[in-house]
């Protein structure tokens, strides 16, 4: 009986070329990034609205005088 073993975890680091490829792709699509995060070897990219959508309401149902 042949037993397949689970892979042992590696640890993955996102290289600076591959940081910098993202955010170029986003900035020549159009896409706003407000903050990069990076902590330890994981990145984060927070991105802002695109242009062209509304803005939601933060009324919370609320009537307008």
């Amino acid at each position: 009986m042949s037993r397949t073993l689970a892979p042992e975890p590696r640890r993955l680091r996102a290289s600076r070329s591959a940081i910098q490829a993202a955010l170029a792709a986003m900035k020549a699509s159009g896409v706003p990034v407000d903050k990069v995060c990076v902590i330890g070897g994981h990145v984060e990219i927070h991105c802002g609205r695109v242009d062209g959508g509304t803005a939601p309401e933060k009324d919370e149902g609320l009537e307008k005088w």
